[in-house]
């Protein structure tokens, strides 16, 4: 069975198109191409890090480290005890995402220091994995 064949023409006539899975362009008179705000997708870096959680004195929410990312995979360590809530400032049991020992969040988020942990036991351990 043939591949279908789409073909989309620009103002000047010239085509862009794709067939077998393939882009193909067809240049005019002008051998330049305006790509304009096309973004290729991907990450340059990757960062990690570890973090002990306490809740002593009921200190409240911790803040995690300032790294600039796109992504951040976010893991309760495989030895807590308890769960670890996992938001933005304020969060808590009701308001967070819950992270029994050995689970993963992962968000698309600018910055790992917008999100907040909150363990429901003393010392426990987060692992974070960002991508920029």
């Amino acid at each position: 069975m043939p591949q279908p064949k789409v073909n989309i023409a620009g103002s000047d006539g010239s085509l862009v198109g794709v067939t077998g899975g393939k882009l193909e362009v067809e240049l005019g008179t002008s051998p330049t191409i305006d790509i304009g705000d096309i973004q290729i997708k991907g990450y340059a870096t990757v960062g990690q890090f570890a973090l002990n959680v306490r809740t002593v004195g009921g200190s409240g929410p911790t803040r995690l480290p300032d790294n600039d990312c796109k992504h951040a995979d976010i893991m309760a360590n495989i030895s807590n005890t308890g769960i670890v809530y996992i938001g933005i400032t304020g969060v808590s049991a009701t308001t967070g995402i819950a992270l029994y020992a050995g689970d993963v969040y992962s968000v698309n988020i600018e910055n790992t220091e917008l999100l907040y942990v909150l363990p429901t036991v003393d010392n426990e351990d987060i692992n974070v994995v960002f991508y920029n």
